[in-house]
């Protein structure tokens, strides 16, 4: 999500609230298109990401505020209830999106100090360009890291997930989800380049010391049948938080 975007859709909140507290003298016509257009940007962004949920929500917010017809006729007082269910879920949204989005960019942190800078160079990060332009930047879907060894040139690809906790799975069992599209994609680029693609997930307390680190081979994620990791399929890649990668660790 660009700088833009963001500001036109904290703009729409300031105006619904304003509108909630009858401040508002504005034309109803043109807080419609607002919030119709913060909702397709918003179902833009999230559609990205595959989260159904808020897609469907987000949708429905944009049918009812469209400015090409009026589906529903409410009362002045039903409306104003309207508006505070948009704030809130844009409100929610905006809060999860950024909060992950930072704890994501922590864990990364974390995962990097683990490649000491006197054995390891950096020799890429993604750097999310596309949220700020608002367009695909194809290198964003490259694993998150690559290192090269300096004594060796051992190079390896890493990508980084934090969970602050496992998910429960359809038969109870506990672990987490993989996108398949994801690990082609990972799969894809590690063939290109001729490097080990690696995938640190972090369950747990804080994203800048989780509880618990699995290092898993790509290959052994996408050779899982289903999207959804067992802990028990994991736990043979767990390894100590505070052990870093030293020369003999691949």
């Amino acid at each position: 999500m660009n700088v833009l975007t963001r500001l036109f859709i904290f703009g729409t909140i300031f105006v619904l609230v304003l509108a909630t507290l009858n401040l508002y003298s504005g034309s109803f016509d043109v807080l419609r298109w607002a919030v119709f257009i913060s909702g397709l940007a918003l179902i833009y962004t999230i559609y990205r990401s595959g989260t159904i949920g808020w897609v469907i929500v987000f949708t429905a917010i944009s049918i009812v505020f469209n400015p090409f017809y009026q589906f529903l006729n409410l009362e002045k007082n039903i409306w104003r209830g309207v508006d505070v269910f948009v704030i809130v879920t844009f409100s929610i949204f905006l809060y999860r999106y950024y909060g992950l989005y930072k704890k994501g960019v922590e864990f990364e942190k974390y995962v990097s100090s683990l490649f000491p800078h006197d054995i390891w160079v950096i020799v890429d990060r993604t750097k999310d360009s596309s949220k700020k332009l608002g367009r695909l930047v194809e290198s964003d879907t490259n694993p998150d890291f690559t290192f090269r060894h300096i004594t060796t040139g051992k190079i390896v690809a890493v990508e980084c997930k934090f969970h602050s906790y496992f998910y429960k799975g359809k038969y109870g069992d506990s672990g987490t989800w993989w996108r398949k599209d994801q690990g082609k994609r990972y799969q894809a680029y590690g063939a290109g380049h001729k490097i080990p693609v690696f995938v640190a997930i972090g369950i747990g307390g804080n994203p800048k010391n989780p509880q618990r680190l699995f290092f898993c081979p790509l290959e052994k994620l996408n050779n899982v049948p289903y999207e959804f990791i067992t802990e028990t399929d994991l736990k043979q890649f767990e390894r100590k938080r505070d052990v870093q990668f030293l020369s003999n660790s691949f």
